[in-house]
């Protein structure tokens, strides 16, 4: 009977452990605080995804990592249309993280909260943004962190520098452009500073993420916004709620948008 039992399991292993397998085939299981530090402790890591477990965090959760020849870069969003994921999304997708890690994704806001949070591992924000000339730019910003759920997770952008305009800040003087310290919003959770109501051109809305439909920084309603609709070559231009960087392309939608968590 025991002989039986045993060649049970064995023949039941045999079935699954292909699929288990394939599910599993290309996810990395080295083990780290986030992306940097999985790097300096093997700088041959190549891009893919890792499970981390920050400092002070309680549990693991997996990010895709970009290997770079200098280190390790945590995504926290793409968006350049390859999957036609959506971000009109709601307070809890935005909050646990949605879309597909090695495609289109958004990594999550408790994610990102804990990864920034770290005593002892400052956290620099590398934003990587492309036109449909194949023109690139990039903006940074040290040290970079977003609060936590009760605070609904205040942007914090530190000191700026790159190529692509301090987008985060607007037009310096212009009312509403600024999205640093502002709180996260979406379309059933809106804390975008519109009191009683916003404007846009000849638009009255009570609310920026009701009018742009989907999650980010608002400030009555703010300046740049990656997480718009992408649009294709043919339709990029003049969109409001679009993958917007208007520092650096005003009026235009942008091919691509990616988001990443540098740790030192």
């Amino acid at each position: 009977m025991t002989d039986l039992r045993i060649y049970s399991c064995v023949l039941l292993l045999s079935l699954f452990w292909p699929q288990v397998m394939s599910e599993t085939k290309g996810i990395q299981k080295e083990q780290g605080y986030d992306c940097s530090d999985i790097w300096g402790r093997n700088t041959a890591s190549t891009s893919g995804i890792y499970t981390v477990k920050p400092e002070g965090a309680d549990a693991s959760f997996q990010v895709f990592c970009e290997m770079t020849a200098t280190g390790g870069w945590t995504m926290m969003q793409k968006h350049n249309g390859e999957d036609g994921l959506t971000f009109e999304k709601m307070w809890d997708d935005y909050e646990n993280g949605f879309g597909r890690l090695e495609g289109e994704h958004w990594l999550g806001l408790k994610h990102v909260y804990r990864l920034t949070h770290q005593e002892h591992r400052p956290c620099t924000l590398h934003i990587s943004i492309g036109d449909y000339v194949d023109d690139e730019a990039y903006a940074e910003y040290s040290p970079f962190s977003v609060g936590d759920a009760k605070d609904f997770y205040q942007l914090s952008a530190g000191s700026y520098s790159g190529t692509a305009g301090d987008g985060f800040r607007g037009d310096i003087g212009t009312d509403g452009t600024n999205q640093h310290g502002s709180y996260f919003s979406t379309q059933d959770q809106p804390h975008d500073g519109c009191h009683p109501n916003c404007r846009f051109d000849d638009m009255m809305f009570v609310s920026c993420s009701d009018f742009y439909r989907v999650g980010w920084w608002y400030n009555n309603c703010g300046s740049a916004n990656l997480n718009g609709d992408w649009y294709s070559p043919s339709k990029n231009t003049s969109w409001a709620s679009s993958v917007s960087w208007p520092t650096w392309r005003p009026n235009e939608a942008l091919r691509f948008s990616k988001m990443y968590l540098i740790f030192t």
